[in-house]
Parts: C-alpha cells; structure tokens; sequence
C-alpha cells in the first residue's frame, strides 16, 4: 500500500470519526432517548459521507468506465440509505405495511447490483482511459436483474422470503429464508471473489500482487458478517445489526483499499511523487507563489517566471526554463539541453564549413567565368583574325611602303588606304559579334559600316555615297557577306578608283543592293562573288540580295 500523505491522512481521520458518530447515535436510537432524531442525524452522515466518496471519483480515478461504475456504486450506496431511511422514519410499519415491506425488498436493488458493479471496476482495470468493456459483458446483468425481479415479486412466491400462514401482515420482523435467498448470497460471494480474482490478475505493479490480501481482510469479514446476520445471532443484533450501514462500509472500504493500493488506478499521491522525481519542476500559483517543487527544481525569481511566459530563459549553456499556463497557475520546469545545444554547434560548424565551401564555390565559379570570358573573346578574335587576315596583310603591306616611301603625297595617300582597311576591320568585327547573339539585325548596323568606309574613301579623293532602306531586319551572316563583297572590291579597285555608289531597293523578301564602281582596274574576276554582275566602259555594277529578317536568300 503506498505510504499516506497527510491529506490522506487527514481524511481518513475525519470519515474514522464520522462513522464513530453514527455508531454513538445509533446506541442513542435503539434507547430511544432522542425519538428519530439521532437515526437522521445517522442516516445524513451515512449519505454525506458516500455522497462525498462518490464526488471524489470525478478527481481521482484515471479510467472513465471505471469512475462511473464506481459512482454508480456510490449512488447505489446512495439510494440504500434513503430508501432504508425513508422505510424507518417516514414510514409507518403500522400504518403502512405493504410499503414497509416494498422499501425492504428494494434494499436488494443495491445489494445484487453493487457487487456486479464492483466486477465491471475490476475489468476495466490497466485498460485505457476510453476503454468500454466488451458488449457481452452485459450478460451479467441478466443473472442480478433475474434475482432481483424475485426479490420484488417474493410476494407472489415466497421464493426469497417465507412468512408465517398465520400472519395476517407480511413484515420484515417476522420471517425466514427461501432458496433464493441463498442464491443471492452465493450471488454476493462469487461477485467479491471474482472481483479480487481480476484485480490479482490484472495488477502489473511490481510487488503489489502480495497486497491483494489487504481488500480480502473487508470481504472476509463481509462473509462472516453475513453468516452470522443470517443465522439470527443475538449479539450481533445488539451492536452490529444495521445490514445496510456494515454492507455498505465494507464494499467502500474494499474499494478504497483497492484505490490505495494501486490496484484502481487513480490520479492521486501525486504531490509526494512530484517532489521526489528527479525532474526538475515546481507548480506555482497565479501569483507565481511556488506550491509544490521538486528536488531538482531551480529556485527562480518572479520576474524570471514571468519572462519564460513569453520564451523559454536559457539558465545556462545546457538548461532552459520553461512555463505553461494550468488551472489555477503554472507548472515550470527545466529542460537539459546538451544533445539539442551538441546539435546547433555541429550546425553552426556545419554552416560555417559550408560558408567556406559557398565562398570556395563562388571564387572558382568567378574563376571559370573569367575563364570562359576570355576563351570566349580569345575564340572572337581568333575568328576575327580569320576572317580579316586578307586585310591583316594588306595593312602591313600598306605600313612597309608607308615606312619606306618618302614622298609626302604618297605617304597621305597610303594612311588613307589603311584608314579604309582598318574601318573594315573593326566594322566586319562588330557584326561578327552581333552574329554570336543573334541570327538577325537591323540593317542599320549595314549603314554605319557603310558609313564609315565611306568616310575613309573620301580621303583617297573617291566620290561616293550609298542609299539604302531605312528600316528593315536583316540576316547577320547576309550583312557580312554584302560587306565583304563591298570590301573585297574596294580593295581590287582601291589605286585607281574614281566613284563608288551603293544602292538598295525592298521586294518581299529580299534587299537588293546594286554596288556601281567607276575604276582603270578590271573586276571582272570578281562577278563570281556577287548575285549578279555587269560591266560597261570601266563602270562595274555588283548585285548582292540580303535576306529580311532571316528568310533564307
């Protein structure tokens, strides 16, 4: 049995006294020196005490089918006292004996059905908190019901109760005992018997099986009590003859019994439990007045208190103080966290390892751009240089002379001639990389490289000019290719070159541009670059078709 706290102490004390109180005025009623007054007094303190005893099931008792079977013992308890009260002092035996007699029989509603009840407590015990017994278990109910239909009906057969032939009113002073009145004390017995047998069976705390003796000590003297009412011994009349006031003490006290020793389980010696768990925790009140706390519990200032109610206070590196809100209060306890601090430090090492990675990452990703970078530009010069390597020699050709000519005439005129290179040099490069970004232009990319080779023409005397389209999209490579057949034949016709006139005109699909070039030089040997050609008396015409917008030509 788990050792008593002091309130349990105290409340066994006062239900000790009380009942010692009834047992007083139950010698002052049989002396008759007070009238009914004293058998009230004892039938209140009676129904107060199983009033008060089934209340605290609401509080104490875990598992739900069993807390009510438990109060429906307690009203049971309840209702015997009132009935037994009302047949013996609000009702007349004289007077009124049939319902005297009926106020008897319904002492048996309690008497069968309490100890079935105490079998149901007795299954539900180590199920959870939700547990409903199996349905067939209401067959047990037939069995008590069965009885009890004969105890009401023992007027019709006297089954239970046999009363004189003689009698001309049937009463409970004047009777014997039938068959059944023996079934129902085997009744009573098997119950009690079963009922001790479950809890045996049931109980899983270790060490608590030897305990089963302690609720076997009430039934054992139920049984010898009963025995002895039964036979009509004279001295326990004298002090022990009230059947409902000793029935119904030893059943509570049996349950009671099972409550204290754990075979009922029950929400109570939580108190001593918390002070001696090695939790670290403390309840307080709303005024964070510490009520109960135990060993391990931090002892923490209000105001600390009240700063946990918004986050958890970090107490050390490894301990975390935490609050929640319960009726009447608050619950605090401490929190180790070591694995969880062990966990943010390997993740911050872990962040700061990847942080270097990222950092690692980033430089070589700017590494391999800058890379790529100048492949890229590397391979857009090489492609330059490839494309313009006619010209590359052309202008180091054009500066050997420049160096060793000495005439200044023919000096101007040989910068001049490199100027015209050297702006298709850089222009042919621009549409190179506007090639690598996309398949179409404007064609005004087409007019400033014409412009500027224009420009430079004008320095060798040339006459020149273009006319072309003002809008328009254009292929890339197509505009290369005009600029190409443009330069190609500049440079055919750049010693002797009088004009150069640059036309173009819209169809559909197509630019069509017509390049007429007056010169001494025969560029004959050039009509196989353009889409058409024509010569008269040193006047050459070029015919080069653009594709619009990337229509293939």
């Amino acid at each position: 049995m788990t050792k008593l706290n002091k309130k349990t102490a105290r409340t066994i004390g006062i239900v000790v006294t009380l009942i010692l109180v009834a047992y007083v005025f139950r010698f002052s009623d049989i002396r008759s020196y007070h009238s009914d007054l004293p058998g009230l007094i004892r039938a209140f303190i009676y129904l107060g005490l199983y009033m008060a005893w089934g209340v605290s099931f609401r509080d104490r008792i875990i598992q739900t089918q069993a807390r009510r079977y438990l109060t429906a013992i307690a009203s049971l308890m309840v209702f015997w006292f009132v009935v037994r009260t009302l047949k013996y002092h609000f009702v007349s035996q004289t007077l009124q004996p049939d319902i005297t007699r009926y106020l008897w029989y319904m002492y048996y509603l309690a008497m069968l059905f309490i100890p079935l009840l105490a079998v149901f407590v007795a299954m539900s015990i180590g199920k959870p908190e939700e547990y409903r017994l199996p349905k067939q278990t209401a067959l047990l109910y037939i069995p008590a019901t069965v009885l009890f239909m004969l105890v009401i009906t023992n007027d019709l057969h006297q089954l239970v109760f046999t009363f004189p032939e003689s009698a001309t009113v049937w009463v409970d002073s004047d009777y014997g005992y039938a068959i059944v009145s023996y079934i129902i004390v085997g009744w009573q017995i098997l119950c009690a018997l079963v009922m001790l047998v479950v809890m045996y069976v049931k109980c899983r705390i270790p060490g608590r099986r030897k305990q089963i003796l302690l609720p076997c000590v009430p039934i054992c003297i139920l049984l010898i009590y009963v025995g002895l009412y039964h036979s009509g011994s004279e001295w326990l009349g004298l002090f022990f003859s009230d059947l409902t006031a000793i029935t119904c003490l030893i059943y509570a006290a049996t349950l009671e019994i099972c409550i204290q020793c754990g075979f009922i389980q029950n929400n109570t010696g939580y108190d001593d439990l918390f002070e001696a768990c090695t939790f670290g925790a403390q309840i307080t009140d709303k005024h964070y007045r510490t009520r109960y706390a135990s060993l391990l519990a931090p002892k923490l200032p209000k105001e600390l208190m009240q700063e946990a109610e918004e986050f958890p206070v970090q107490l050390d590196k490894n301990t975390q103080v935490k609050i929640s809100k319960i009726p009447g209060g608050h619950v605090l306890w401490k929190e180790d966290i070591t694995e969880l601090t062990a966990v943010i430090e390997d993740l911050e090492d872990i962040g700061r390892e990847l942080s270097e990675r990222n950092y690692l990452a980033q430089e070589n990703y700017k590494t391999k751009r800058r890379i790529s970078t100048l492949r890229e530009k590397n391979r857009l010069i090489d492609l330059l240089q490839h494309q313009t390597a006619p010209q590359i020699d052309i202008l180091d050709r054009l500066f050997l002379q420049y160096e060793n000519e000495t005439d200044e005439a023919v000096r101007r005129r040989l910068l001049a001639m490199t100027a015209v290179v050297g702006s298709y040099i850089k222009r042919c490069g621009n549409l190179l990389f506007i090639s690598e970004n996309g398949e179409t232009t404007d064609i005004s990319e087409l007019t400033r490289c014409l412009d500027e080779s224009f420009s430079n023409l004008e320095l060798l005397g040339v006459s020149c000019g273009h006319d072309l389209p003002q809008n328009g999209t254009v292929r890339v490579t197509d505009a290369i290719r005009a600029y190409q057949i443009f330069e190609k034949v500049i440079e055919t016709a750049m010693e002797n070159l009088d004009s150069v006139w640059l036309k173009g005109r819209n169809t559909d699909t197509n630019i069509i541009l017509h390049l007429e070039v007056e010169c001494k030089t025969d560029l004959s040997e050039l009509s196989d670059l353009a889409d058409g050609f024509t010569s008269e008396d040193g006047a050459y015409c070029f015919t080069i078709r653009i594709g619009k917008g990337g229509e293939q030509v």
